[in-house]
């Protein structure tokens, strides 16, 4: 069996000495990424390999840390840019989170029209969260209705944080904001309710990549944005399978946190045993010894 593949661009020049994202340096690290992760020749035959002209595609971006701790906007443009390259028309792409403060506190430019690239939150008027339970396990959900009947595809774009709770928040987490009651999945450490959440089928079958957010990461403190416990390692990962992308991102906070002079996550409590969990479930690997790590600094 192959093993998983996470692909993880370090980018020196990505920021510019006042720490704002360089969008031509995050097109290059993505486009280097993305090749790595597909096998194809260049980027945009790695985009037209997972996408389509008639394709209508979510973006799921992390938002609840404000604009100092949120999936970058400037890389959601960068991907917005690649599905453009695949035939994906803007007006048929919607990046979506949660709430529509959230987006915007974390400086997205709100579109709710029909034309052009579609940026808004499941409490927008007339959208909200479907009719359906969707249950699985110990989970039982209304699903927003972006990611329920909007899309076909989507793709998970977290940042990489630490998170008072799960240990973790990266690519499974984010998935929280798909649901009316995230709430109730916080106890155990969110173990077994991540691995739930991604058992459901609409799950499995639309979320297509994962596309994480490191170049500013916070390794104690989280959810919230503490500045005490950021690093910029100007990071950007990208992978198939969301178990594997967050075990890597477990072991990239454990490593700042031993840097720090912090005790690893399983020795406080907060060790992310919905890993495990997860891939009992077959959702994807959590086993950093059969994930195939492709690492390069540019």
């Amino acid at each position: 069996m192959p093993k998983s593949r996470v692909v993880k661009i370090t980018n020196r020049k990505l920021a510019d000495a006042d720490r704002k994202l360089e969008p031509s340096e995050v097109k290059r690290s993505l486009s280097i990424a993305m090749v790595y992760l597909t096998g194809e020749k260049d980027a945009q035959s790695a985009w037209q390999s997972l996408f389509s002209g008639g394709d209508h595609v979510g973006i799921k971006p992390n938002c609840l840390g404000g604009k100092p701790l949120s999936s970058s906007e400037v890389i959601a443009m960068e991907i917005v840019s690649g599905l453009r390259s695949a035939g994906v028309e803007e007006n048929n792409t919607i990046i979506w989170e949660r709430t529509n403060r959230e987006l915007k506190r974390a400086g997205y430019e709100l579109n709710i029209s029909s034309s052009g690239l579609r940026v808004f939150g499941t409490d927008s008027k007339g959208v909200g969260y479907g009719d359906s339970l969707h249950k699985q396990g110990k989970v039982g959900s209304l699903l927003s209705k972006i990611f329920e009947q909007y899309i076909v595809k989507n793709i998970n774009f977290p940042l990489l944080k630490d998170h008072s709770i799960a240990g973790v928040s990266a690519s499974m987490k984010n998935f929280f904001g798909l649901i009316h009651n995230p709430n109730k999945y916080h106890m155990n450490n969110c173990d077994p309710y991540l691995a739930d959440l991604f058992s459901l089928p609409l799950v499995k079958r639309k979320n297509v990549l994962t596309i994480c957010d490191a170049t500013r990461i916070q390794y104690d403190g989280g959810p919230g944005f503490v500045p005490y416990y950021i690093a910029e390692p100007g990071t950007i990962m990208v992978a198939f399978d969301p178990v594997a992308m967050d075990a890597v991102g477990y072991s990239m906070l454990d490593d700042y946190r031993k840097r720090h002079d912090l005790k690893p996550l399983s020795q406080i409590g907060r060790e992310p045993t919905w890993l495990k969990t997860a891939e009992k479930a077959k959702i994807g690997t959590a086993d950093l010894d059969h994930i195939e790590l492709i690492e390069e600094t540019i």
